[in-house]
């Protein structure tokens, strides 16, 4: 019984990560339209962020009652890191950079999530690699493989089989370009000034999306072993993180 129940424990887990990459294949593709007719990136995570937040914060105070601990202020500052790396600059930067690539080229680039994760953990002591070991030599090949990779997706890219074409792709990135006002369009017109086209700035984006996620799970995995809320976990990190794009927001209608 207890192996039929832990299979069934195995099956539900298999078929919710496969609904979660069907529906963030499906947001990428969403994005990428509302991106295309000119709503502006920040809006569209503010917004994202309030509903988050507004549908996170009562189901974790109500369900999570008597696990939860009291605040402290080493869990504040890790909240407050959760939510700026894994809220605000994960989805910031991704939406950047989906704006100057595609749907396909920004879900290509999310396998590197977890070669960054291992990456980070293993400077922060978290994951141990031993050279000595088969397992720990695969880590090292496979990381340094994913690396060479997303240096090739930055440095080269090929010619157009399917789809747009490189002009029709160039004036799809600058109607987007134009429609995307500060804080972002400084930091874009600072990138162009060195040379860089709109479709290795949204790769750089793309891979610093993957970065700050990869910094959100590294930050995430010890946080709850201390602290097994993880619905508060959450909602307090999307209560961070909407700070930071209520704030950056704010600052761009001023400029």
């Amino acid at each position: 019984m207890a192996a039929v129940a832990a299979g069934g424990e195995a099956w539900k887990a298999h078929a919710a990560m496969a609904l979660v990459q069907l529906f963030t294949g499906g947001y990428h593709v969403i994005t990428k339209v509302a991106l295309n007719v000119g709503i502006n990136q920040l809006v569209f995570c503010v917004f994202r962020d309030l509903i988050a937040l507004c549908i996170l914060a009562p189901v974790a105070y109500m369900r999570e009652k008597r696990v939860r601990l009291p605040i402290t202020r080493p869990l504040l500052l890790s909240f407050f890191f959760l939510g700026l790396t894994g809220i605000f600059g994960n989805q910031l930067l991704f939406l950047i950079g989906l704006s100057y690539t595609n749907p396909t080229y920004a879900a290509a680039v999310q396998p590197a999530i977890p070669v960054f994760t291992f990456l980070l953990a293993a400077l922060m002591g978290t994951e141990a690699v031993n050279l000595l070991r088969t397992e720990g030599q695969l880590k090292v090949g496979g990381t340094l493989v994913c690396v060479s990779g997303a240096i090739l997706m930055v440095l080269f890219r090929g010619l157009a089989v399917v789809g747009y074409k490189e002009s029709e792709l160039g004036e799809q990135s600058e109607i987007s370009a134009r429609a995307q006002p500060e804080p972002s369009g400084w930091l874009i017109s600072y990138f162009l000034d060195f040379g860089f086209d709109h479709w290795h700035l949204g790769v750089l984006c793309l891979i610093g999306n993957c970065m700050c996620m990869a910094a959100y799970l590294a930050i995430q995995a010890p946080l709850l072993s201390k602290y097994p809320a993880s619905l508060s976990v959450t909602a307090y990190s999307y209560f961070f993180g909407a700070l930071f794009m209520v704030s950056s927001f704010r600052n761009g209608l001023k400029r």
